[in-house]
């Protein structure tokens, strides 16, 4: 949905990402796994920072543009 909506690939993931501790809290009720999976969010948002910051200055390039 938000690839469709905003066109950015790298959002989509890093909102992917970011829900995901939320999710596991939701389907499995485990504070370990909650835990082990906002670990390894944060390790993914720390490698794709540059992506991040790209995305904040809009540099980033859109799905279907032809920089891509």
């Amino acid at each position: 949905a938000v690839a469709g909506a905003f066109r950015y690939s790298s959002l989509a993931a890093v909102v992917a990402f970011a829900m995901a501790p939320i999710y596991m809290l939701w389907l499995s009720a485990s504070p370990v796994l909650t835990a082990a999976t906002a670990i390894l969010t944060a390790a993914i948002v720390w490698r794709h920072r540059e992506n991040i910051v790209r995305l904040a200055a809009g540099e980033e390039s859109r799905i279907g543009s032809s920089g891509s």
